[in-house]
């Protein structure tokens, strides 16, 4: 009895250190396990799970989002889909903050962890020689363990031997994943109730055993019923990121080195004169942009979070009339904050119907990507494209910028996804409301998987703004104000020294939008979008009238400005309603872990910004805008793409050219490449470069290059 009591006595005293380090190499390990899961979970696509709770896991220590030109909206990616090899460029699908674009190209649990080498570490029951494969024990055990990986073997990873396991051995197996099924849920990770049931069955089974093990068990009942009654917490999670961009920039003669001078029209105002240019200011600069999220679920399944915002990329970067003069020219991630910071994001979502549907309120910073999945490879500003234009199809930004919104997210079947979102601009203004307000936006999109390795998506936008404006901010003057239309003004014939105000016409955006991700192998990636608007004015422009100085001896146009009582005709653009079309798209290929470097991404893209192609009404004489027409003092950034239509010196010999309702010229193509090193899990430096032919669609205008080196750290 003796021997039997010391040979027990030292089996134990053998094997609780065993256990004590075994626990504390696989508390190690299912963190970065745990950590990879939800990063391949959300950054390749899969529209195939039902499982929100995984989608919208409050612990993912990751950022997506998209900051807009005016105010910065820090949005995330809803995602699509996951494959089952893990790739840094394949989105995911629903947004939960997957939302980092998952750009992530993290070791995968795709790879086989599951080795049968015995001296490989242990991930699999399998390997345990305790119980008999046939037997229910061994069956459950090994169910939990692959579903949560709670064993993970010896403290240097490995699995000695074949030699048979005590039930003493199985039962601290057992133990281990109590206590990762404990901890998983204290992290607000959703835990199946059957396999709590598993886990209370397993306890009475080897409740002797657990009880040997130095009372590291006391009370298993309590423990099951603390697992039951306790799966959630409201605890609150903060999580960050903070890019450090080095950028400069540069050109033949681009379009920039223009200067402000005094308006023209508007007293105590600035316009942007193009005349006599300046170098352009693209001296190197270093900025960055921070934000962090607080992020909290009260059922398991819901989320609230918020994001605080800021940044010093100020004056509008290398946009900058100064500087590069065009929207073409911005990086993904600048932010004209001055450092001060701001509530970026407000939003709850919570599903319902078996979590087939997921609702989303978000009282301020809404933007259609909040609930349209993207479904781009390049949407992060930490990890993915370093421009603007490259991240996302441009449609998804139309009536930026905009305060609240909802959606609904619904899985209709294993492949099939509907989106539907609606918001809206100063939706908190009750002479306006969330339905009333002078921008709106409503998008429907549809996404479908129909191969593995396939995600395409085709959207519906229709926008409503006030002003004309398209808010996209990605391609020219020309194509984001409908031909130089929207905020222009007139002269008025009718009172001395006044003017019609063009701006103040409202306009219906009609949008339609295609994406396309094809995984071509484990490591290429190809990716696609296209997009296309049609843009008409709702009223007809006003009655105002036109010049006749090409009949010799007839009043100019400045005639007729200045004296009403002249017998000039009507302009035949009056009565008539403004519209125009852009077209954009984009094509990018991407190569995962290049050069045998594990975490690393490098890409190319090439595309189109938006480009007006097709416009009306196309007037001349008496209606030559001036600056003023299209962006007045109170836009952030004055920008002109040193288009002549927008200069405002009379003395240029521009009375009968056709200045409103004019397509773009040229054309404007866009080349971009960048390698992103993954320094480690929460490190990457990405130095990339992008070059914009004919900037603004204008032939006139030399090809410029902005390059960065964009350092981003997430904690």
């Amino acid at each position: 009895m003796r021997v039997k009591l010391f040979l027990l006595g030292s089996l134990l005293w053998l094997l609780l250190p065993s256990v004590v380090r075994a626990e504390s190499f696989q508390q190690t390990n299912l963190e970065a396990i745990a950590s990879n899961f939800k990063k391949n979970k959300l950054s390749t696509p899969r529209l195939r799970s039902t499982n929100w709770s995984q989608f919208y896991d409050i612990n993912l220590n990751s950022f997506d989002a998209q900051l807009s030109a005016e105010n910065l909206e820090n949005r995330t990616l809803p995602r699509v889909a996951q494959l089952k090899t893990d790739n840094p460029i394949v989105p995911a699908t629903t947004e939960i903050e997957a939302e980092s674009l998952a750009q992530s190209n993290d070791e995968s649990l795709a790879i086989d962890i599951f080795s049968d080498d015995i001296v490989e570490q242990v991930t699999n029951v399998s390997q345990l020689r305790d119980v008999q494969p046939t037997e229910w024990a061994y069956e459950a055990l090994r169910s939990l363990v692959e579903r949560y990986g709670c064993i993970a073997g010896y403290p240097d990873g490995t699995f000695r031997g074949n030699r048979v396991m005590s039930r003493y051995e199985f039962a601290a197996g057992l133990n281990a994943c109590m206590n990762t099924m404990e901890r998983l849920i204290q992290e607000n990770v959703s835990v199946m109730r059957e396999d709590l049931e598993v886990l209370k069955r397993l306890g009475k089974e080897f409740e002797t055993e657990l009880a040997a093990l130095g009372g590291r068990v006391d009370n298993l009942e309590s423990r099951v019923a603390f697992l039951e009654d306790h799966q959630f917490s409201t605890t609150v999670k903060m999580n960050g990121e903070v890019i450090f961009g080095l950028a400069f920039a540069g050109g033949g003669d681009p379009p920039g080195g223009c200067r402000f001078v005094e308006s023209d029209l508007f007293p105590d105002t600035q316009r942007v004169s193009c005349q006599d240019r300046d170098d352009p200011g693209t001296n190197t600069v270093l900025a960055h942009l921070t934000r962090l999220g607080l992020q909290a679920s009260f059922t398991g399944k819901d989320r609230l979070r918020l994001y605080l915002t800021t940044g010093n990329f100020d004056n509008g970067g290398f946009t900058n009339p100064e500087s590069l003069n065009t929207y073409m020219a911005r990086l993904s991630y600048q932010a004209g904050l001055e450092n001060q910071v701001i509530l970026d994001e407000l939003e709850y979502r919570f599903p319902i119907f078996d979590d087939r549907v997921v609702i989303s309120a978000i009282p301020f910073g809404f933007s259609l990507s909040n609930v349209l999945s993207a479904n781009s490879p390049y949407f992060d500003l930490g990890r993915g494209s370093i421009s603007r234009f490259g991240q996302l199809n441009p449609i998804f930004r139309l009536g930026s910028p905009l305060d609240a919104g909802v959606g609904i997210d619904w899985l209709i079947a294993e492949p099939l996804r509907l989106q539907v979102a609606y918001g809206t601009a100063n939706s908190s203004d009750p002479n306006g409301g969330f339905f009333g307000a002078d921008r709106s936006v409503l998008g429907v999109q549809l996404l479908v998987q129909p191969f593995e390795t396939v995600v395409a998506g085709l959207s519906y936008v229709n926008a409503y703004t006030s002003d004309g404006r398209l808010g996209m901010f990605a391609g020219s003057v020309n194509a984001e104000s409908t031909g130089l239309w929207s905020g222009g003004i007139l002269p008025n014939p009718l009172i001395p020294d006044s003017v019609v105000s063009i701006g103040d016409l409202p306009a219906q955006t009609h949008a339609v939008g295609a994406t396309l991700q094809w995984r071509i192998t484990e490591k290429l990636t190809f990716g696609a979008w296209a997009g296309w608007t049609f843009t008409n004015f709702q009223d007809p422009v006003p009655e105002f009238r036109s010049g006749v100085a090409e009949t010799p001896g007839g009043p100019s146009p400045l005639d007729c400005l200045n004296n009403p009582g002249l017998e000039c005709p009507v302009s035949p653009s009056s009565g008539e309603k403004p519209f125009g079309n852009t077209v954009t798209y984009l094509f990018s290929l991407g190569l995962s872990d290049p050069f045998g470097r594990e975490g690393d991404l490098m890409a190319f893209l090439f595309g189109m910004p938006p480009k007006l192609v097709n416009a009306g009404p196309e007037t001349q004489g008496a209606s030559v805008p001036f600056f003023e027409q299209v962006i007045r003092e109170e836009a952030p950034v004055q920008v002109t793409d040193n288009n002549p239509r927008l200069e405002s010196n009379v003395e240029l010999e521009r009375w009968f050219r056709k200045n409103f309702g004019v397509e773009d010229e040229a054309t404007s193509l866009h080349f971009e490449f960048f390698y992103r090193f993954k320094i480690n899990d929460n490190i990457w430096i990405t130095p990339g470069v992008f070059i914009v032919t004919n900037p603004g669609h204008i032939d006139s205008n030399d090809t410029l290059f902005v390059g960065t080196i964009r350092t981003t750290f997430r904690f």
